[in-house]
């Protein structure tokens, strides 16, 4: 959840209006930084609820732990909640993801935001992530959500264990979710060229040759 929480977390408050750059319908879209907040109460409200379910099958004898498992487990048993290797792949790419997008709040500073904008003291960071592909922040996402996925997908889950895909209250919240991550996931990737044309507008000589110098735009020798 750490992981997570740094990539959804804005670093910086949002830019002017006049530094904004011309917004598609999509980009509306993505720019209301309620999405991000939902994105992150889905999942604490699941880890939560995993974290209550277990503590109360640990201890059953408890009054309060019958109330929790009669409230969480809809069908199955909070006893069959384990660690998966698909678990231990999507927590490892969620911490991979979070570091990713630390290490671009970190190289950029004041001038990462959620927004897609060029500042009036923007500079061409070439340093850090940005030594590899052009677009890591993007990469960090996407290694973010998918380590989520993974984690609700594993088997031993709380999601699959207690039955919580059967749940109106829960597919309700998996609907949203998926539906958010997936309008922020496409619309950041669709950024992808258009920063690079706002930044070679911007900086001419100097992104040219950071684009030899860095051909990747989201993962190393692929792409």
């Amino acid at each position: 959840m750490a992981g997570l929480q740094v990539t959804v977390t804005p670093p910086n408050p949002p830019p002017k209006h006049e530094e904004e750059a011309p917004s598609s319908q999509l980009e509306v879209i993505i720019k209301q930084r309620l999405g991000a907040y939902v994105v992150k109460t889905v999942c604490w409200l699941a880890a939560t609820a995993e974290i209550a379910a277990i503590v109360a099958s640990t201890f059953p004898d408890a009054s309060s732990s019958t109330v929790v498992l009669r409230g969480l487990v809809v069908s199955g048993s909070a006893t069959d909640i384990q660690i998966s290797w698909l678990f231990i792949v999507g927590v490892s790419l969620t911490m991979i993801g979070g570091y990713i997008r630390y290490s671009c709040y970190r190289e950029l500073g004041s001038l990462f935001t959620f927004e897609m904008a060029i500042l009036d003291n923007h500079r061409l960071v070439q340093s850090g992530p940005y030594a590899y592909v052009r677009h890591p922040g993007y990469l960090g996402v996407l290694c973010t959500v998918s380590g989520v996925i993974c984690w609700h997908a594993s088997s031993g889950s709380y999601a699959r264990a207690c039955g919580a895909f059967e749940s109106r209250i829960w597919q309700v919240l998996m609907l949203i979710y998926c539906m958010l991550v997936s309008t922020i996931t496409v619309g950041l990737l669709s950024r992808m060229p258009k920063e690079d044309d706002a930044l070679r507008k911007r900086f001419p000589g100097e992104w040219e040759d950071w684009q030899l110098q860095v051909p990747y735009k989201l993962l190393p020798f692929v792409y």
